[in-house]
């Protein structure tokens, strides 16, 4: 379990495609990911680099894009054998960053550099890799791509042990934030919308229960990331109340229960 991933009902797989395009001469390239239930529609094989990662969520229920880079001899069938058999951390892969959960119909997008190796594609919400939510993605040293600038981020955000720190608060609108995780564990931010009237801690009382309708809704962040790894998250937020949580499992429970969560108001 990655981030706070909730449980919600399954119905018919939806047919998707993927496709990659630039978004200029100069900004990143752009790679489309699309999230079916149970499904991923993806590249096999993508060029080294600065890469635009946006996941489209054709399905019907929550779904996330963790991209974690596979050690030597692992592939994705010893992968899913370790998430199967209960491991957080399936073969020590290592976590580098993806488009954060996102409710059905919605669409989510981040900034990573990605280094030459084997990689998967991953859904950890609701444990959907379980049931064999996951793809190969091979990152290609003979094909990088040449260096694109950086994006420009707005403000950034620090992941640490257990806590967010923010150079500046999120806002109305487009924009583009920085996180990089200067902890000495795995962390994600994921946002939340909460519906209108609902707190942090009318969530809390569904989350320990799982009962009625959630009273919030994922629209993106970034999956988790190892220590010492940075992305950027796009955002387009409406005004309204949110929450970030850090939902990496350690010991039982997620970093959120250990304070990695916060509430605030986006005017």
């Amino acid at each position: 379990m990655r981030s706070i991933h909730l449980a919600m009902p399954l119905f018919v797989v939806s047919a998707c495609t993927s496709r990659e395009s630039t978004d200029g001469p100069e900004g990143p390239r752009l790679i489309r990911l699309v999230a079916s239930d149970l499904r991923f529609a993806a590249p096999d094989t993508i060029r080294a680099g600065l890469t635009r990662l946006r996941l489209v969520n054709d399905g019907r229920v929550w779904h996330e894009a963790l991209i974690t880079r596979l050690p030597n001899g692992a592939t994705v069938e010893t992968y899913l054998a370790g998430a199967r058999a209960g491991d957080a951390f399936p073969v020590s892969a290592v976590d580098v960053g993806g488009p954060g959960q996102i409710a059905a119909g919605d669409s989510s997008e981040v900034v990573l550099d990605l280094t030459p190796g084997r990689y998967a594609i991953v859904c950890w919400s609701d444990n959907h890799v379980k049931e064999g939510m996951i793809v190969p993605l091979v990152v290609s040293a003979t094909e990088a791509v040449s260096a694109a600038a950086l994006p420009t981020a707005v403000a950034e955000v620090k992941l640490e042990e257990y806590r967010f720190t923010h150079t500046a608060p999120f806002r109305n609108g487009p924009q583009v934030v920085h996180v990089k995780n200067v902890g000495q564990r795995p962390h994600n931010l994921q946002l939340y919308r909460l519906d209108q009237g609902k707190t942090l801690r009318d969530f809390g009382a569904w989350f320990a229960t799982r009962q009625g309708a959630p009273p919030a809704v994922p629209v993106g962040g970034i999956s988790t990331m190892a220590p010492n790894t940075e992305g950027w998250m796009h955002l387009d937020l409406e005004p309204g109340r949110y929450f970030i949580a850090c939902g990496t499992l350690e010991d039982g429970k997620i970093h959120a229960q250990l304070g990695m969560i916060e509430e605030f108001a986006v005017p």
